[in-house]
């Protein structure tokens, strides 16, 4: 997606579905206006994972820090957009992921 889209669809805030059938996971992710994201993720197997910290957009890409994952370090994500509601999350060349609202 281009900052554009990326804007559109999450400055006003948007509670995204992570995962899902096939995926090996599911959870929700709230994204609230003001930057902050909290949420959880459920492994097929294995224990719940909380997702809690800061996001923006910069350029094309939506950057996140999450408290306790990936070493409190920030990573950008580039969203390719797959369905009208639906969205494969990648970090660099490798697909990480599966957002839908």
């Amino acid at each position: 997606m281009k900052e554009a889209e990326l804007k559109t669809l999450l400055e006003g805030g948007k509670t995204l579905q992570l995962g899902g059938k096939g995926q090996g996971y599911t959870g929700t992710l709230a994204l609230a206006a003001d930057g902050t994201g909290n949420g959880s993720a459920q492994p097929d197997s294995g224990d719940k994972i909380v997702i809690k910290g800061k996001w923006r957009i910069e350029g094309n890409r939506f950057c996140r820090t999450w408290e306790g994952l990936d070493d409190g370090k920030e990573v950008c994500e580039r969203w390719r957009l797959v369905a009208p509601n639906k969205v494969e999350v990648y970090n660099g060349k490798e697909m990480v992921g599966v957002n839908s609202w």
